[in-house]
């Protein structure tokens, strides 16, 4: 669950990211990205890290070995 959660938070942050870098060269030249796309993209990065962060905080799930022995 943790390497989940991690890969959820990574591809968020890696999407975000990728934005910033299209959007600052969108100034340079524009019409390269369509604002809509940039925005849907960003929402869903957004979704993404929150729900990433979520499973992370999940306390009432046991972890690891307790999980694979049913306790």
């Amino acid at each position: 669950m943790q390497r989940i959660a991690c890969t959820m938070i990574g591809g968020a942050l890696f999407v975000v990211c990728c934005l910033v870098g299209l959007l600052l060269s969108d100034a340079l030249s524009p019409g390269r990205l369509p604002p809509m796309l940039a925005f849907y993209a960003a929402c869903g990065a957004g979704v993404s890290l929150i729900l990433g962060l979520v499973m992370l905080e999940r306390r009432d799930a046991p972890h690891g070995l307790a999980a694979l022995e049913g306790r």
